[in-house]
């Protein structure tokens, strides 16, 4: 069975994951941002769905910053990016804080989904 890959969009900060991620969440539900490791980068990202385009409606994509060396060893560990609204300040936690937490979902290896381009 061939799967067929999502979109890839590569985000041009981390502050602009974090941003995406909290408009996605809604009251009742907390948006999640994935992590795994690929051939020596600490990948974070979020899958969305390609929305109000012609004929490109509900194709997937996959949002995403990719970190390396001290960067991704700070985010490594961490089970929550927390966002601090008023300053947009980012903060890794091992524990939810004040502010928006947004969780952290570690994968074991990098979903079949996503090529093996990034």
């Amino acid at each position: 069975m061939e799967i067929e890959r999502v979109i890839m969009v590569k985000l041009s900060s981390l502050s602009d994951l974090v941003r995406l991620a909290t408009s996605l969440s809604l009251p009742q539900m907390t948006s999640y941002i994935l992590k795994f490791k690929y051939k020596g980068k600490l990948y974070l990202g979020i899958l969305g769905v390609f929305r109000d385009y012609y004929k490109y409606y509900g194709l997937p994509i996959f949002y995403y910053y990719a970190l390396e060396g001290e960067e991704a060893k700070k985010v490594e560990e961490a089970n929550y990016i927390v966002l601090t609204s008023d300053s947009e300040v980012i903060e890794f936690s091992k524990n939810a804080k004040p502010g928006r937490s947004i969780p952290l979902i570690g994968l074991a290896e990098k979903p079949v989904f996503l090529p093996d381009t990034i």
